[in-house]
C-alpha cells in the first residue's frame, strides 16, 4: 500500500514498482539538486534492499548554513556535518527498506570508474564543469546514462545523456568553456529552481529505471537526445534535440580508448600562495603594503569581514576586467571568502593576470582578533 498512488498508474503498475525497487542509482552531489532527487527516488521505493536495488551519495562537502536556502535534506542542527552521512540518516527516516551507500568522498578520475561501475543510473547533481565532463566520460566508459541537472539565477535545464542510446555530454559541449561561467554559488538562485530541476531529474531517473521496452509500451519517453530548458521569470519552456555527433570526442570513440580527464582541485590549503590568519597577523605587523581582498557575497560581508578589507564578490571579480584595474600589482593581493574555495579560485584567476596573490584560509572563530 505504500506506494499505491504510483503503482496505481498504468505506466507504472507492478512491474514497474518491481523494477524501481531493484534501480540502482548514484547521485553525485547531496545538494540543491541531489537533495530534492534523493528524497523523491526514496520516497518512490527506489534502491529497496530485499530487491537488490541502491541509491548511492557521492558528496565530500559539509553542511553550511548558506545550503539551507535551497538543500531541503538539511537543517541548522546539521551546521558543520559531513553532508554524505546527513542525508543518509535523514532519507533512511523517510524509508527504512532503501539500500543507501554513502561515498564521502570527492568524485575523481582514479575513483570514477570503480564507484560508476556497481550504479546503472547516474544523476548529476554537481555545480562545476570539471566535474560534469569527468561524469560523463565516465558513464560513457561504463555504458549508464546520465540524468543531467543545471541551474542558474531563475533558469534550468535538464537531459538525458547516454552514450550507448543517444548523444552525450560532449556531443552538446565537446569541451570545457575557456572563459569563467558562473556557477550558482557566485550568481545565485532561488531555491525552488534547484528543487524543481532536482525533482525533473528523479522522474527522468526512475522513467529510465523502468526499462526501455516498458517506457516504449506505456508512451513514457526519457530526455535521451533532449535538452529540456526552463525560465521561471516568466516560465518558458523548450525541448531541443540534441544529435549524437560522429566526431564526438568521447562517445565516437570505443570505450577503452576513453581517458578521464583531471578534475582541478577545488582547494588550495597546501599550496605556497595560502596563508592563515597567523600569516596575516604577521603581514600587518610588517608594515609592508598589501591589499586584503573579500569575495564573499554581499549578505556574508554584512554580516561580519576583516577590517580593511575590499569588497570584490568572486562572480564580478572573474566577469567584469575592469575590476583588475582598481588592484594595485606592486603590492601583495591577500584573498579571502568563507571556506577557502572561492578565494583559491580568485588567486587563480589574479596570478593568471599576473598578480602576486595569497589565498587566505580564515578560522572564523578567530574574526573578531582583526
Amino acid at each position: 500500500m505504500r506506494y499505491a498512488r504510483q503503482r496505481i498508474l498504468p505506466e507504472i503498475g507492478d512491474a514497474g514498482q518491481a523494477a524501481l525497487s531493484a534501480a540502482r542509482i548514484l547521485v553525485i552531489g547531496a545538494g540543491g539538486l541531489g537533495s530534492p532527487a534523493l528524497l523523491y527516488l526514496t520516497a518512490a521505493g527506489v534502491g529497496l534492499k530485499e530487491a537488490g536495488g541502491c541509491i548511492g551519495i557521492i558528496d565530500d562537502d559539509n553542511v553550511d548554513l548558506s545550503n539551507l536556502q535551497r538543500q531541503i535534506l538539511f537543517t541548522e542542527s546539521d551546521e558543520g556535518n559531513a553532508k554524505s552521512l546527513v542525508a543518509a540518516a535523514r532519507l533512511q527516516l523517510l524509508n527504512s527498506d532503501t539500500e543507501l551507500k554513502v561515498f564521502q568522498t570527492r568524485l575523481s578520475s582514479e575513483n570514477a570508474l570503480d564507484i560508476f561501475s556497481d550504479f546503472d543510473i547516474v544523476i548529476d547533481g554537481s555545480d562545476n564543469f570539471d566535474t560534469k565532463y569527468l561524469i560523463n566520460d565516465a558513464a560513457v566508459r561504463v555504458g549508464i546514462p546520465v540524468v543531467y541537472g543545471s541551474i542558474l539565477g531563475f533558469e534550468g535545464q535538464v537531459a538525458v545523456f547516454w552514450g550507448k542510446e543517444g548523444p552525450c555530454y560532449r556531443c552538446l559541449y565537446p569541451e570545457q568553456p575557456e572563459s569563467h561561467v558562473p556557477n550558482c554559488a557566485e550568481a545565485g538562485t532561488l531555491g525552488g529552481i534547484a528543487g524543481m530541476i532536482g525533482t525533473i531529474q528523479a522522474v527522468e531517473a526512475c522513467k529510465l529505471a523502468l526499462g526501455q521496452p516498458h517506457c516504449q509500451s506505456h508512451g513514457l519517453e526519457p530526455l535521451i537526445g533532449k535538452l529540456f530548458l526552463t525560465d521561471a521569470r516568466h516560465w518558458d519552456t523548450r525541448t531541443l534535440d540534441v544529435s549524437k555527433r560522429t566526431d564526438c570526442p568521447v562517445c565516437s570513440r570505443p570505450p577503452e580508448q576513453i581517458t578521464l580527464p583531471q578534475a582541478k582541485p577545488q582547494q588550495c590549503a597546501s599550496s605556497p600562495a595560502a596563508m592563515d590568519l597567523n600569516d596575516l597577523q604577521g603581514l600587518f605587523e610588517s608594515g609592508i603594503p598589501f591589499t586584503l581582498v573579500d569575495v564573499r557575497e554581499p549578505h556574508e560581508w554584512e554580516s561580519g569581514h576583516i577590517e580593511g578589507a575590499l569588497h570584490i564578490p568572486l562572480g564580478k571579480l572573474l566577469v567584469a576586467p575592469e575590476v583588475l584595474d582598481t588592484l594595485n600589482r606592486l603590492e601583495p593581493i591577500v584573498v579571502y571568502c568563507q571556506h577557502g574555495i572561492r578565494s583559491a579560485r580568485a588567486v587563480a584567476y589574479l596570478r593568471q593576470h599576473d598578480y602576486d596573490a595569497f589565498n587566505l584560509v580564515v578560522d572564523w572563530s578567530r574574526i573578531n582578533d582583526f
